[in-house]
């Protein structure tokens, strides 16, 4: 979950919410070569389902303390951390095995920031690699070619996490760059056909310390889910 403290308390974004926000930057980009890309329908379903093992942890959010409201996805405790990438890769790892090694993949990049690499999460890359071997052997894919497509996923997280958590800094991928004014992301160069509006499922809980997660849980089932709109623009 995307927990981003607001004047209206905490506003709540599931995991999948914010893939699917990414999904639908990544649809509407027309340039860099991307409409042309021979695996652009297999890459738009794994930006979609990058983060779809946090489903059952964000309908049953866990509180977090530390701040009396519920833990996001930078917080909730390791071993929960990595059931979910477990279940997310589990869920495609057959059926979709490209799709797999990239949610794959984006576990390693995630995981090699230095907050996030404790000996639980070195143990767990490790058994991660011969997932990956096998999946990318079943794709029919060479590294070197998943690395530029993981590229796509990256940069498509990049500016859905941005635009969700309201970030109040920039950011530079390549030769994108990014800047966050109030509910509109603006990019540079700018990849769309033009500047675009989107809808993104939210709740806003209000800011009080829970005692534990059932008495959270009840009062995150009662608020209304609204739709926040978010902006891409040059």
């Amino acid at each position: 979950m995307i927990v981003t403290e607001t004047s209206r308390g905490w506003r709540c974004i599931t995991q999948p919410d914010h893939a699917r926000l990414s999904h639908d930057v990544l649809s509407l980009w027309h340039t860099d070569g991307l409409p042309t890309h021979p695996g652009r329908e297999g890459l738009l379903l794994a930006v979609r389902e990058h983060d779809n093992g946090w489903q059952e942890a964000d309908a049953a959010p866990q509180l977090n303390n530390a701040t009396g409201g519920p833990h996001d996805f930078t917080t909730l405790p390791i071993p929960d951390r990595l059931q979910i990438w477990q279940r997310g890769i589990a869920r495609h790892r057959h059926e979709h095995p490209y799709v797999a090694a990239l949610i794959i993949e984006h576990c390693r990049q995630l995981a090699r920031a230095p907050a996030s690499s404790p000996s639980a999460w070195v143990d767990f890359l490790a058994g991660l690699e011969s997932q990956s071997d096998d999946a990318l052997a079943e794709a029919g894919l060479q590294r070197k070619g998943l690395l530029a497509d993981y590229h796509w996923l990256h940069l498509a997280d990049l500016i859905s996490l941005a635009a969700c958590a309201g970030w109040n800094h920039g950011f530079v991928r390549g030769n994108l760059s990014g800047e966050v004014a109030g509910d509109t992301v603006h990019l540079t160069p700018f990849p769309l056909a033009g500047a675009t509006a989107f809808s993104v499922p939210c709740r806003y809980l209000e800011r009080e310390p829970f005692n534990s997660d059932a008495e959270m849980a009840t009062a995150l089932a009662t608020c209304h889910w609204e739709q926040l709109t978010l902006r891409i623009a040059p």
